[in-house]
């Protein structure tokens, strides 16, 4: 088994549950499968180029404009087959603004090729991951889900990218109402702790 996890998230691990829940993920994930391969991705520590008006049409696979761009393709391509050979994702990252941080979305725009990840087919769009297993790891300041006013969208937007690219299930971990503090905090973090020990031992 390969497993490549991908850390979105620049706080250390005493201060952030979704990391907390990410570790006991994989300490549990380990003890299972003790064999496993093991990469990581920090992408706050990581370059991951984002798609700009010199890198979008090499991406799009334009001849690069000069050194630096045809650099920053061949950190996409490395990205992109360490995506590739994992067969399982772990995903750490917290809820931002409602939505995921921003280095997390410039991961995903470099997974999601053309030809690679997925194609396009008369029928319309195939997925090409589809035997991927994709766990994340989360925590938001706020709770979300019904009752509750304002709705977050960090899943959201990786259940559709995923599932565009043949990704039958992605479970999610999450730990909600992180901004509350105290006792709810620990309460929500341990929770999802728990659920993430249970996740990994069927996987």
């Amino acid at each position: 088994m390969k497993v490549l996890r991908v850390i979105a998230n620049p706080k250390t691990v005493e201060s952030s549950a979704s990391l907390k829940i990410e570790q006991a993920f994989m300490s549990a994930l380990l003890e299972k499968h003790p064999d496993a391969q093991v990469s990581t991705i920090d992408l706050y520590e990581e370059e991951v180029p984002l798609l700009d008006a010199k890198l979008l049409p090499a991406f799009f696979g334009a001849p690069p404009a000069d050194a630096e761009v045809e650099r920053q393709r061949e950190r996409q391509k490395e990205i992109l087959e360490q995506f590739l050979a994992a067969d399982v994702v772990v995903i750490a990252s917290p809820v931002w603004n409602f939505n995921a941080p921003p280095k997390l979305k410039a991961f995903m725009d470099t997974v999601m090729v053309a030809g690679k990840t997925f194609r396009y087919t008369p029928q319309g769009p195939l997925g090409l991951i589809g035997e991927k297993k994709v766990v994340l790891c989360s925590a938001s300041g706020l709770l979300y889900g019904e009752g509750h006013p304002f709705q977050e969208t960090l899943s959201t937007m990786l259940q559709n990218q995923f599932a565009f690219m043949g990704v039958e299930k992605l479970t999610i971990l999450t730990a909600p109402g992180q901004g509350a503090g105290g006792e709810q905090a620990a309460t929500s973090t341990a929770a999802a702790i728990e659920q993430a020990k249970a996740a990994a031992a069927a996987l």
